[in-house]
């Protein structure tokens, strides 16, 4: 096709589809049921089988069936309520491993998506490669994905159908591929399917070249969207799904939890489930969110903080039970979600020539500790307020990136000075001698002598609006050992500190 002078590619689509979805979410929720037959079940009194997994189906469950009929077909068949949590948790794995190959994803249903492949093969390979991409990020996401691939997007879904792992139709050959397919592939409604059974139509290569107009008189307009179907074409334009899923895990349990230590095995699943699909957005998590569904029918949640954002589920579990650690719950657990807040990994060096950063991993680990420890308000970075008070300090949320220094540059506090001057947080009480309003002697804790040497005073105040009015002078004095120090006298209380000494 050419634009303009320019050749423009024949579109190109993959879909993913996950067969028994609602049952391959319970599996992906409860990997000890991974290779046993399972079905999902809906209903309150009279439950019917909605899916099933292949070893379910491989035995002769069907879904439509009753839950009695399936376990006498399948006397060693796991039988669970669907559970729309774990379905909706799976949906959302399952963008984010789409989006982790292609920017343009539409969802078609629960299970079934549609990749556009425009310009993907120059930088992925081709549509082999993509498609066994696809199955590895199914597999790393817990779910048995097909993927299917075809010129247009129906092509690509009864392609993923039909799988078993990658299926490519290539171009020109989709009415080839169509056309021994079974009318039942595309599942129509049953009086229509009875219908053309009885003119002996039963593939698709049967139903393509009919008379669209002597079928839409027979038949009506579902006859000749199935037929449409039937010859490969898309019934509507692509929607792409544009805003990204949170990444959201839950579970709901089959016993009540009396303690947040019993949880510590669910925590750990969920946790390693939500590893998988941060590592497919290339983020980790800048804080998690814990809501637990309590017997007594209330609600807990709980936000941890994350100082560098991490995507290993192992050190997000030590944070995690660390901050619960003292939490008491009025009523047992009956259901866990939990929530990833999403963020860009920082790199560990920016710079060849700069030292290198802190590991993500153990920076986060290690201030998550402190938070626990001493409380989230009293870990950060340090902030200075508007204020000429030399105490004036407080603690605020790290930035997202912190700057780089300048290579080769010496440290501040080597910039026009020779001496450190460490703050003692808080100031050392000291008795000071004066003579004509110098100190000339000092006693305090762990230091005793005359002055030998003295700088100053530097006088400061601020505030004298309010009720925090302070007012101080400062003295930079050395013993005779050999000690300086900066001594500081509150000119409101005329009391006197060592504040700080200098190394």
């Amino acid at each position: 096709m050419m634009d303009g002078g320019a050749r423009v590619a024949p579109p190109r689509y993959a879909c993913t589809w996950v067969p028994g979805f609602a049952a391959a979410a319970l599996v992906r929720q409860d990997p000890a049921l991974r290779g046993h037959p399972v079905a999902a079940l809906r209903g309150a009194s009279l439950r019917t089988v909605v899916a099933v997994t292949g070893a379910a189906a491989a035995r002769g469950a069907r879904p439509g069936m009753s839950a009695s009929e399936a376990a006498t077909r399948v006397p060693e068949l796991h039988a669970r309520l669907e559970d729309l949590e774990a379905e909706r948790a799976a949906t959302g794995a399952l963008l984010d491993m789409a989006w982790a190959t292609s920017p343009r994803v539409e969802l078609v249903e629960p299970g079934c998506l549609v990749l556009d492949l425009a310009g993907l093969t120059a930088l992925l390979g081709d549509e082999r490669k993509i498609g066994e991409r696809l199955l590895a990020a199914g597999e790393t996401i817990g779910l048995p994905v097909q993927v299917g691939i075809g010129s247009t997007r129906t092509v690509a879904r009864l392609a993923a159908r039909l799988g078993p792992t990658v299926l490519t139709v290539p171009p020109g050959d989709e009415a080839v591929f169509l056309a021994p397919r079974p009318l039942a592939l595309l599942a129509p409604p049953p009086d229509l399917a009875a219908a053309l059974t009885r003119w002996g139509i039963e593939t698709l290569g049967a139903l393509a070249p009919l008379p669209t107009p002597a079928l839409l008189t027979r038949l009506g307009p579902a006859a000749v969207q199935l037929q449409a179907l039937a010859r490969g074409a898309d019934l509507g334009p692509f929607v792409p799904h544009l805003l990204p899923e949170p990444c959201r895990e839950a579970v709901t349990l089959d016993w009540e939890v009396p303690s947040l230590p019993a949880l510590a095995f669910v925590l750990e699943r969920l946790l390693a489930r939500l590893a998988a699909r941060l590592a497919l957005r290339e983020a980790g998590a800048l804080g998690l969110r814990l809501t637990l569904q309590l017997a007594d029918g209330g609600t807990h949640a709980h936000r941890l903080g994350i100082a560098a954002p991490l995507r290993d589920g192992r050190t997000l579990g030590r944070l995690l039970r660390t901050e619960l650690e003292a939490l008491r719950l009025p009523a047992p657990v009956v259901a866990v979600a939990l929530e990833a807040e999403p963020a860009p990994l920082a790199a560990l060096q920016t710079d060849l020539f700069a030292p290198p950063r802190s590991s993500p991993r153990e920076l986060g680990e290690i201030l998550g500790r402190l938070a626990a420890l001493v409380g989230p308000d009293q870990v950060g970075a340090p902030r200075l307020r508007d204020t000429h008070h030399p105490d004036a300090r407080a603690v605020g949320a790290f930035p997202g990136e912190p700057s780089t220094p300048v290579a080769g540059a010496p440290p501040l506090w080597l910039t026009g000075a020779t001496l450190v001057r460490r703050r003692l947080v808080p100031a050392r009480p000291a008795r000071v001698e004066c003579q004509t309003g110098r100190p000339v002697r000092v006693e305090a804790e762990g230091l005793r002598g005359p002055v030998v040497a003295q700088a100053g005073p530097w006088r400061s105040a601020g505030e004298w609006w309010a009720d925090t009015a302070w007012a101080r002078e400062e003295w930079d004095i050395a013993l005779p050992d050999g000690l300086a120090c900066r001594l500081v006298r509150d000119l409101t209380t005329g009391e006197w500190a060592i504040d700080a000494v200098y190394d």
